[in-house]
Protein backbone atom coordinates (compact mmCIF):
# COMPACT_ATOMS: atom_id res chain seq x y z
CA UNK A 1 0.00 0.00 0.00
CA UNK A 2 1.29 3.41 -0.95
CA UNK A 3 0.73 6.37 1.35
CA UNK A 4 1.30 9.89 0.18
CA UNK A 5 1.73 12.54 2.82
CA UNK A 6 0.32 15.87 1.82
CA UNK A 7 1.36 17.91 4.81
CA UNK A 8 2.95 17.60 8.26
CA UNK A 9 -0.40 16.84 9.93
CA UNK A 10 -1.05 13.67 7.99
CA UNK A 11 2.48 12.46 8.73
CA UNK A 12 1.80 12.66 12.46
CA UNK A 13 -1.43 10.71 12.05
CA UNK A 14 0.42 7.97 10.16
CA UNK A 15 3.03 7.69 12.97
CA UNK A 16 0.25 7.48 15.55
CA UNK A 17 -1.37 4.60 13.62
CA UNK A 18 1.90 2.71 13.53
CA UNK A 19 2.36 3.17 17.29
CA UNK A 20 -1.15 1.83 17.97
CA UNK A 21 -0.57 -1.19 15.74
CA UNK A 22 2.82 -1.77 17.32
CA UNK A 23 1.48 -1.62 20.88
CA UNK A 24 -1.35 -4.02 19.99
CA UNK A 25 1.19 -6.51 18.72
CA UNK A 26 3.17 -6.30 21.98
CA UNK A 27 0.06 -6.95 24.07
CA UNK A 28 -0.63 -10.18 22.14
CA UNK A 29 3.01 -11.41 22.23
CA UNK A 30 3.73 -14.90 23.56
CA UNK A 31 4.95 -14.64 27.19
CA UNK A 32 7.45 -17.43 26.44
CA UNK A 33 9.20 -15.55 23.61
CA UNK A 34 12.02 -14.36 25.89
CA UNK A 35 12.09 -17.39 28.23
CA UNK A 36 14.75 -20.07 27.82
CA UNK A 37 14.35 -23.32 29.78
CA UNK A 38 17.30 -25.71 30.13
CA UNK A 39 17.69 -29.47 30.75
CA UNK A 40 14.50 -30.45 28.94
CA UNK A 41 12.27 -27.89 30.70
CA UNK A 42 9.55 -26.04 28.79
CA UNK A 43 7.86 -22.67 29.07
CA UNK A 44 4.21 -22.22 30.12
CA UNK A 45 2.79 -18.69 30.53
CA UNK A 46 6.27 -17.19 30.74
CA UNK A 47 7.60 -19.57 33.44
CA UNK A 48 9.75 -22.68 33.08
CA UNK A 49 8.29 -26.04 34.01
CA UNK A 50 11.30 -28.16 34.98
CA UNK A 51 11.77 -31.93 34.62
CA UNK A 52 12.41 -34.04 37.70
CA UNK A 53 15.79 -33.33 39.20
CA UNK A 54 16.04 -29.72 38.01
CA UNK A 55 14.83 -26.41 39.43
CA UNK A 56 15.40 -22.67 39.35
CA UNK A 57 13.89 -20.01 37.09
CA UNK A 58 15.46 -21.58 33.97
CA UNK A 59 15.76 -25.24 35.13
CA UNK A 60 19.56 -24.94 35.33
CA UNK A 61 19.92 -26.04 38.97
CA UNK A 62 20.27 -29.75 39.77
CA UNK A 63 18.29 -30.96 42.77
CA UNK A 64 19.90 -33.61 44.98
CA UNK A 65 17.70 -36.72 44.94
CA UNK A 66 16.21 -37.92 48.25
CA UNK A 67 17.31 -41.44 47.38
CA UNK A 68 18.66 -43.55 44.56
CA UNK A 69 17.21 -47.00 43.83
CA UNK A 70 19.52 -49.75 42.60
CA UNK A 71 17.56 -52.18 40.41
CA UNK A 72 20.38 -54.26 38.95
CA UNK A 73 24.14 -54.66 39.37
CA UNK A 74 26.53 -56.03 36.78
CA UNK A 75 30.03 -57.29 37.47
CA UNK A 76 31.93 -56.25 34.38
CA UNK A 77 35.46 -57.18 35.46
CA UNK A 78 37.33 -59.37 37.93
CA UNK A 79 40.70 -61.10 37.91
CA UNK A 80 40.92 -64.77 37.00
CA UNK A 81 43.39 -65.49 39.80
CA UNK A 82 44.19 -64.36 43.32
CA UNK A 83 47.11 -62.00 44.02
CA UNK A 84 49.46 -64.95 44.42
CA UNK A 85 48.53 -66.26 40.96
CA UNK A 86 46.51 -69.23 42.23
CA UNK A 87 42.98 -69.83 40.96
CA UNK A 88 40.14 -68.71 43.19
CA UNK A 89 38.95 -72.29 43.56
CA UNK A 90 40.98 -75.43 42.96
CA UNK A 91 40.80 -75.99 39.21
CA UNK A 92 37.75 -73.79 38.62
CA UNK A 93 36.58 -70.21 38.52
CA UNK A 94 35.24 -68.30 41.52
CA UNK A 95 31.71 -68.72 42.88
CA UNK A 96 30.78 -65.04 42.99
CA UNK A 97 28.42 -62.88 45.01
CA UNK A 98 28.17 -59.15 45.80
CA UNK A 99 28.01 -57.27 49.08
CA UNK A 100 26.89 -53.62 49.27
CA UNK A 101 27.45 -51.61 52.46
CA UNK A 102 27.53 -48.15 53.98
CA UNK A 103 30.30 -47.98 56.53
CA UNK A 104 30.11 -51.20 58.56
CA UNK A 105 26.40 -51.74 57.85
CA UNK A 106 25.51 -54.21 55.13
CA UNK A 107 22.73 -52.86 52.89
CA UNK A 108 22.41 -55.76 50.48
CA UNK A 109 24.00 -59.11 49.73
CA UNK A 110 23.23 -60.97 46.52
CA UNK A 111 22.94 -64.47 48.02
CA UNK A 112 23.56 -66.56 51.11
CA UNK A 113 26.17 -68.59 49.23
CA UNK A 114 26.86 -67.51 45.63
CA UNK A 115 24.97 -66.48 42.51
CA UNK A 116 27.31 -67.79 39.81
CA UNK A 117 29.46 -70.89 40.12
CA UNK A 118 32.79 -71.07 38.26
CA UNK A 119 32.47 -67.52 36.93
CA UNK A 120 34.46 -66.69 33.80
CA UNK A 121 36.36 -63.34 33.95
CA UNK A 122 35.74 -62.76 30.23
CA UNK A 123 31.97 -62.50 30.84
CA UNK A 124 29.66 -59.95 32.47
CA UNK A 125 27.45 -61.20 35.33
CA UNK A 126 24.09 -59.60 36.12
CA UNK A 127 22.49 -59.49 39.57
CA UNK A 128 18.83 -58.42 39.80
CA UNK A 129 18.28 -56.45 42.99
CA UNK A 130 14.82 -57.54 44.15
CA UNK A 131 13.43 -55.69 45.92
CA UNK A 132 15.37 -52.64 44.75
CA UNK A 133 17.88 -51.25 47.23
CA UNK A 134 17.49 -47.63 48.32
CA UNK A 135 20.58 -45.51 48.87
CA UNK A 136 18.92 -43.07 51.26
CA UNK A 137 21.93 -40.76 51.52
CA UNK A 138 23.00 -40.39 47.86
CA UNK A 139 25.89 -38.02 48.63
CA UNK A 140 27.47 -40.36 51.23
CA UNK A 141 30.07 -43.03 50.51
CA UNK A 142 29.08 -46.64 49.87
CA UNK A 143 31.20 -49.74 49.27
CA UNK A 144 30.54 -52.55 46.81
CA UNK A 145 32.60 -55.75 47.12
CA UNK A 146 32.90 -58.94 45.13
CA UNK A 147 33.54 -62.26 46.91
CA UNK A 148 34.33 -65.85 45.99
CA UNK A 149 32.25 -68.23 48.11
CA UNK A 150 34.20 -71.08 49.71
CA UNK A 151 32.57 -74.14 51.32
CA UNK A 152 35.23 -74.96 53.89
CA UNK A 153 37.00 -71.71 54.80
CA UNK A 154 36.46 -67.94 54.74
CA UNK A 155 35.14 -66.45 51.52
CA UNK A 156 37.80 -64.76 49.39
CA UNK A 157 37.58 -60.99 48.92
CA UNK A 158 38.09 -60.38 45.19
CA UNK A 159 38.00 -56.58 45.22
CA UNK A 160 35.80 -53.61 45.91
CA UNK A 161 35.11 -49.96 45.17
CA UNK A 162 34.16 -47.09 47.46
CA UNK A 163 31.79 -44.74 45.63
CA UNK A 164 29.44 -41.79 46.00
CA UNK A 165 26.22 -42.39 44.09
CA UNK A 166 25.43 -38.74 43.38
CA UNK A 167 27.43 -35.56 42.92
CA UNK A 168 26.20 -32.24 41.51
CA UNK A 169 28.43 -32.68 38.46
CA UNK A 170 27.33 -36.25 37.63
CA UNK A 171 23.79 -35.49 36.48
CA UNK A 172 21.27 -38.33 36.52
CA UNK A 173 22.61 -41.25 34.47
CA UNK A 174 20.53 -44.43 34.51
CA UNK A 175 23.73 -46.50 34.76
CA UNK A 176 26.51 -45.69 37.22
CA UNK A 177 29.80 -47.14 36.01
CA UNK A 178 32.11 -47.99 38.90
CA UNK A 179 35.54 -48.57 37.43
CA UNK A 180 38.72 -47.16 38.93
CA UNK A 181 41.01 -49.43 36.93
CA UNK A 182 41.44 -51.96 39.75
CA UNK A 183 40.73 -55.65 40.04
CA UNK A 184 36.94 -55.28 39.80
CA UNK A 185 34.41 -53.09 37.97
CA UNK A 186 30.64 -52.77 38.30
CA UNK A 187 27.65 -51.13 36.62
CA UNK A 188 24.70 -50.07 38.77
CA UNK A 189 21.31 -49.61 37.07
CA UNK A 190 19.52 -46.92 39.03
CA UNK A 191 16.51 -44.60 39.26
CA UNK A 192 16.15 -41.36 41.21
CA UNK A 193 13.55 -40.27 43.77
CA UNK A 194 13.10 -36.55 44.53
Amino acid sequence: MKIKCLNGYSRMLFVACILVISSCAKENADPCDKTTCMNGGYCANGDCVCPEGYGGADCSQRITPKKIKINKIEVSRFHATENNGAGWDMGSGPDIYINLSKGDAQIWKSANTYNYQNADPSKTYSFDVIPAVDLTDPTDQYTIRLYDYDDFDADDFMGGIIFTAYTKSSGFPSVLTLDVGGTVAFRLYVSYIW
